[in-house]
């Protein structure tokens, strides 16, 4: 049931149907791979089914707009974890999915969102599916870029490594390496021109909506538009 909600989700956007299958493929790997137990794997596999629940409530225009999202657009999006909990209000699970729902775009060093937590007030759980999605996001094409390269996205998300615990990002590192990995077949061998990512003048981000930081423009955050 929870994958068809999942799948639902996903149904009237070409650009993300799958996506939730990926994550929870990957995830699960990511899982195993940290010796998580059956009941921690499942937990990951169906959060990943259902992290992007609340993005029901944001207009389609905006998720798929080929432009530089604005101030207030990016602002609406980063609404879609706390959604995905008001949606799933009145429903319980065996599972702790909610935590999974609401925190995958935390990030270790805490500047992510929507509670502003940091390090291991984080989820694991939450920890995997974040960075999961980002690489899905990037992998993949969207509306407003062409998907990057298996090693494109590798050198983004190594940039931007202080957004997991080192334990995470070690296992997610290991899993990629395995020869049947998600993303080794890349749908490109190049990144996408850098005039692809855009930035918005009145918001002071990038396409996706993340800051720029170290004199670059950091892209690990594009599933907080994209995924």
């Amino acid at each position: 049931m929870v994958r068809a909600w999942g799948q639902s989700i996903e149904s009237a956007d070409t650009y993300t149907f799958g996506h939730c299958e990926r994550v929870a493929r990957h995830g699960v790997a990511v899982a195993r791979a940290l010796g998580m137990d059956e009941h921690a794997q499942i937990t990951v596999r169906l959060g990943a089914y259902l992290h992007d629940l609340g993005k029901v409530r944001v207009p389609h225009e905006i998720l798929s707009k080929p432009g530089p999202l604005t101030r207030d657009e990016f602002d609406l999006v980063q609404m879609h974890p706390i959604w995905g909990i008001e949606l799933l209000a009145g429903v319980e699970f065996p599972w702790g999915l909610k935590p999974i729902i609401r925190w995958h775009h935390e990030r270790y060093d805490g500047t992510g969102y929507p509670d502003r937590l940091a390090g291991d007030e984080i989820p694991v759980a939450a920890q995997i599916v974040g960075l999961v999605d980002v690489y899905d996001a990037l992998t993949t094409a969207r509306p407003y870029r062409a998907a990057f390269s298996r090693a494109a996205a590798l050198e983004m998300i190594t940039g931007g490594q202080q957004g997991w615990s080192e334990t995470v990002f070690n296992a997610f590192l290991l899993d990629l390496a395995r020869p049947d990995a998600l993303g080794r077949a890349a749908p490109t061998d190049r990144a996408p021109a850098r005039p692809a990512v855009g930035r918005s003048a009145s918001s002071g981000r990038c396409r996706g909506g993340h800051a720029a930081f170290g004199g670059r423009v950091e892209l690990v955050r594009v599933a907080a538009r994209s995924a």
